[in-house]
């Protein structure tokens, strides 16, 4: 199905130069915005459970211990 969308003139504006920043099209570019503004929660995870796969639950805990230090570390260097 086509569907046409007006847009202001600054919108179309705005949209163009992002869309140039990023090597593509404005057309393809608000493509993109509507798909991503329709995927799941569980299609924005895919990728970070893929990346967690094969890891038992003690390298789970233990690389979720190292992060928690780290920011701890982090926030108390910034007071």
């Amino acid at each position: 199905m086509n569907t046409s969308v007006t847009l202001d003139k600054k919108h179309f504006q705005a949209a163009s130069e992002k869309a140039k920043k990023l090597g593509t099209t404005p057309k393809a570019y608000i493509e993109s915005l509507i798909e991503h503004a329709n995927r799941s929660f569980d299609d924005i995870l895919a990728p970070i459970r893929k990346g967690f796969e094969g890891m038992s639950d003690e390298d789970l805990d233990t690389l979720f211990q190292k992060a928690n230090s780290a920011a701890r570390k982090r926030i108390r260097a910034k007071k």
